[in-house]
């Protein structure tokens, strides 16, 4: 990686921003390729998406952020102390409104030294790190704009010991093959006084997930089915594509069995969506849908399992009861 770096007071930002040549457009046309067709999640996440993201998060229905929120207010302290922690990387960072919440109980039990962001839209995290280096004008702050493909190799190998934080509900976004990949690299990447802290929704009463994900679908402001469309239109913007959103409609889908939460847009009628900077060429059928986010709801016994087979053992855990959404401290 080749970093560009800004003074911002006393704070370091540190952009790294290159990515494994073709990486992504590999992945992204494997994905439009496959049947039904896939668009990877992190595509929902440049600045537009991020900010309607935001959006979401505030609606009164979507419980997971305000559910995260309390078991990080809660339990926080123990979570940094049993760490012993003097630098947070925060993998998915977006506006680190809740990394926050962890940094403040670093700094109240006096380790705080340092924040690592990760993510693939830099505009937050550039927002993120003038509010940090404001609050905390001596933290020691690094951006890192690109996936985790990008990011984990470039962090291997810290030996201060850090908290390697994957809050949201991200790692319930990746697909199985996805969150393998993760894990090793994580794993790899991980020194011997690390630990992580892993957030993910367990499986929850069907009526709160359908009211959580069609919250913001439809009305005066429908932020989910813009933030669903605006997939379509960044890949218009970064690669020449010609989708027109005005022939797709967004829907979401609770799978019961599969214990997932699909979003898909449905092609609306037959069309031809040609994506230059690909150099594909897509022939849509009327109803045919693309996947461009898909949630996993975990058992906790299946997800410490999943975790136990890559490493990681669960030194503590914390559950927020009323919408069962979890926090894992992994070493």
């Amino acid at each position: 990686m080749s970093p560009e770096t800004a003074g911002a007071g006393a704070v370091e930002i540190v952009l790294a921003p290159d990515r494994p040549a073709g990486g992504g457009e590999d992945e992204l046309r494997a994905g439009l390729a496959e049947s039904p067709r896939r668009i990877p999640h992190r595509y929902g996440y440049d600045t537009v998406g991020s900010r309607l993201f935001e959006e979401i998060s505030r609606l009164p229905a979507y419980y997971p952020p305000r559910a995260e929120r309390e078991l990080l207010r809660e339990h926080g302290g123990d979570m940094v102390r049993l760490s012993g922690a003097a630098e947070l990387v925060d993998l998915g960072a977006g506006s680190a409104k809740k990394s926050e919440i962890l940094l403040a109980a670093m700094d109240a039990g006096g380790l705080l030294r340092a924040y690592t962001g990760v993510d693939v839209s830099a505009q937050p995290m550039r927002e993120a790190a003038r509010r940090l280096g404001a609050r905390w004008p001596a933290l020691r702050i690094a951006m890192v704009h690109g996936d985790f493909a990008t990011a984990l190799p470039w962090l291997q190998g810290g030996g201060t010991g850090r908290l390697m934080a994957m809050l949201g509900s991200t790692f319930g976004c990746l697909t199985p093959p996805e969150r393998s990949s993760f894990l090793h690299a994580l794993r790899a990447c991980c020194g011997p006084r690390d630990h992580v802290l892993l957030c993910a929704d367990l499986f929850q009463p069907v009526d709160a997930v359908r009211r959580a994900y069609r919250a913001g679908c439809a009305g005066e402001r429908p932020v989910r089915r813009l933030f669903a469309l605006n997939t379509l239109t960044h890949l218009n913007r970064e690669y020449g594509a010609d989708f027109d959103p005005a022939f797709f409609e967004p829907d979401v889908v609770y799978d019961i069995p599969l214990r997932q939460v699909r979003g898909e847009i449905r092609s609306t009628r037959r069309q031809r969506v040609t994506i230059p900077g690909l150099g594909m060429t897509l022939d849509l059928a009327e109803n045919e849908t693309f996947l461009h986010d898909v949630l996993h709801k975990f058992e906790l016994t299946e997800l410490v399992s999943e975790l136990e087979t890559f490493g990681f053992h669960c030194r503590r855990h914390w559950v927020e009861e009323t919408f069962q959404y979890a926090a894992l401290l992994l070493s």
